[in-house]
């Protein structure tokens, strides 16, 4: 028998031949074509779970802020606070999904690392209780001002978080809402409460 040895007289080791290369390459790339799809949603679901996350802790923070001034009796720059006031120039209408229409007040939006702040004299204190409650009050780094998701989901790529509130008739309040909003600080997905379908 014609057998090839190396110098010890043990066979030759031929190892994997190019064809064999080949077909183990293409055989681990049709694999990942096939996983990849799936990979990406499960980031992306991932990531929206997260701002929801997010939402509903920047929501829990504007309760205890409002409830504790809802009790504060004082002024910030000679204007006497007060969260219960409208800035009804921040009023806009939105739709949810089969929802009505309604209309919210757009009370901060904070984006790219940027902390709550608004103009709205009566609010400032308001806001600062909301900032001191995210542990946000002379920090400004990105955890509550950045979504994690940043892909359209049909109404357009998120930018920003949103606080606002939810009017009723003549301007009454009736709850307080988290959005996500584009670049141009349209709000685009409600999170908290009652997440819209489109970011599920």
């Amino acid at each position: 028998m014609n057998r090839r040895e190396d110098g010890f007289g043990c066979p030759r080791n031929k190892g994997f031949s190019l064809v064999e290369l080949i077909i183990v390459i293409g055989i681990i790339a049709v694999l990942a074509a096939a996983i990849a799809p799936a990979l990406i949603r499960y980031i992306t679901k991932s990531r929206k779970a997260t701002d929801v996350e997010t939402a509903d802790i920047i929501l829990h923070a504007v309760n205890a802020a409002y409830a504790e001034d809802y009790s504060y009796e004082g002024e910030v720059d000679n204007v006497v606070q007060n969260a219960d006031r409208i800035d009804t120039s921040k009023k806009v209408s939105v739709t949810v999904g089969a929802e009505a229409e309604y209309d919210i007040e757009m009370i901060a939006v904070a984006q790219d690392g940027d902390t709550f702040e608004n103009n709205f004299k009566p609010q400032s204190h308001f806001l600062s209780m909301v900032r001191k409650v995210l542990g946000k009050e002379s920090s400004g780094n990105k955890d509550f001002s950045t979504p994690k998701c940043r892909t359209d989901s049909g109404n357009g790529k998120p930018d920003g978080f949103l606080i606002a509130r939810r009017l009723g008739e003549h301007n009454s309040t009736e709850r307080f809402e988290i959005w996500l909003v584009d670049d141009n600080q349209n709000p685009i997905y409600r999170l908290e409460p009652d997440c819209c379908n489109e970011y599920k």
